[in-house]
């Protein structure tokens, strides 16, 4: 079984989550191939938070 990583990518410019999810790879530094892209490491009980959280708002 692969280790799950949670994360958040936030867009440096404009201070907007851009995107979320689970992935099998993490970087220690949060980089990703945009330079304006920021991904930020939640555990999994943040990240099932903020999913919670987003899917009430609907």
């Amino acid at each position: 079984m692969k280790k799950e990583y949670y994360f958040v990518e936030v867009d440096l410019t404009n201070m907007t989550i851009v995107n979320w999810g689970i992935t099998t790879e993490a970087t220690l530094t949060g980089n990703t191939s945009k330079p304006n892209i920021h991904r930020v490491f939640l555990t999994k009980g943040q990240y099932n938070k903020f999913v919670n959280k987003l899917s009430s708002r609907r």
